[in-house]
């Protein structure tokens, strides 16, 4: 069977969304998060040409796809445009013929790429492909006490979760819209357009996090994300709701907050803990991906658990294999990558 690779255009949307549903059978709202993840995206310059590429059969039938939304990053003093991928799916009958591969190859063209959360053997063709593992986002948990770590041992031992009452679980409805941990009040916001972007460090890729893209990514969904600012206005965490392993969690999907500012981090770490509790959340789990952060949330009582998540780039990047060593050289957290699309699945 021959094949072709093709852009998606607007004729095409609806055999898109078919073929993930196909391919991907647990994601309910796959026009949604469509929409939402590739759309919506305040980077795509053109809403008709969305940067996914299909591979086809000679019908035009859909047999694979890989997509790459448009970001922006900021590193040695400027802010720059990439791509970071997304959704590199190909049907099992065909991932022996070489499509995956010329997928890849075509997606990872588009410089600089950035592949947030790829898997071992999707790193394993990127690394062929010319890119670096430039870093590893970290998984730290913190849980409220000896309940929740009885609960987590039970669905360990027993490969499900244990009966909970509806009372004992999270509830984002019951979070407050003010909370004040360590002298530091957070309020939450339904709009915020005074937030000013700004670089982690220059040396140190961090992805922009401007007033626009907060308000398309978090705050134009608040049934799924309550964003917090610091009553100084120079940081702010993003909540929502984790389950995991019959836990439910209170998740940071985003923060920022001054670099290397530890008590500013401590306070936000501190807030997210009274959150928890406020909303009967199991506990509170953060993604990492500086040593910087690590170190803190060790000290604040959150174990790391679980693999890493893989971060990988390709393009003109003046990498530093020194930093990249020490955790000191891609600042990302649980929002730039794929997987926390899934909570519109």
């Amino acid at each position: 069977m021959t094949l072709s690779t093709r852009w998606l255009t607007p004729d095409c949307f609806q055999d898109y969304i078919a073929f993930t549903q196909q391919i991907y059978p647990q994601r309910r709202h796959v026009a949604e998060r469509f929409r939402v993840q590739v759309l919506d995206n305040p980077f795509l310059h053109d809403k008709t040409r969305p940067v996914v590429l299909l591979a086809c059969t000679e019908t035009g039938g859909i047999v694979g796809h890989y997509g790459l939304s448009p970001v922006r990053f900021h590193l040695g003093g400027s802010q720059q445009e990439g791509f970071s991928g997304f959704d590199f799916l190909v049907l099992p009958e065909h991932r022996q013929g070489g499509v995956g591969r010329e997928l890849a190859a075509t997606a990872l063209s588009h410089e600089p790429y950035f592949g947030i959360g790829a898997t071992p053997v999707a790193e394993h063709i990127y690394l062929k492909l010319g890119a670096t593992t430039v870093g590893h986002m970290h998984r730290f948990f913190w849980l409220r006490g000896p309940v929740q770590l009885l609960y987590l041992a039970g669905e360990m031992a027993l490969g499900r979760a244990w009966p909970r009452q509806p009372e004992s679980v999270g509830d984002r409805a019951r979070l407050p819209v003010q909370v004040t941990a360590q002298g530091v009040t957070w309020t939450r916001q339904t709009r915020w357009p005074e937030w000013q972007d700004a670089a982690w460090s220059p040396q140190v890729i961090s992805f922009s996090r401007s007033a626009q893209f907060l308000t398309y990514r978090f705050l134009e969904h608040p049934q799924h994300y309550h964003l917090y600012a610091a009553a100084s206005g120079d940081a702010y965490f993003v909540a929502r709701r984790y389950p995991w392993r019959g836990l439910a969690l209170l998740c940071l999907a985003d923060y920022r907050l001054p670099p290397q500012d530890g008590a500013a981090l401590d306070a936000l770490l501190a807030a997210a803990k009274r959150l928890a509790r406020a909303g009967r959340f199991d506990g509170v789990v953060v993604y990492s991906s500086l040593h910087f952060v690590d170190a803190r949330l060790r000290a604040g009582g959150f174990r790391r658990m679980g693999q890493p998540t893989i971060v990988v780039a390709k393009g003109d990047l003046p990498l530093d294999a020194a930093r990249i060593a020490a955790r000191d050289y891609v600042f990302v957290t649980l929002a730039d990558c794929d997987q926390d699309f899934a909570i519109f699945d």
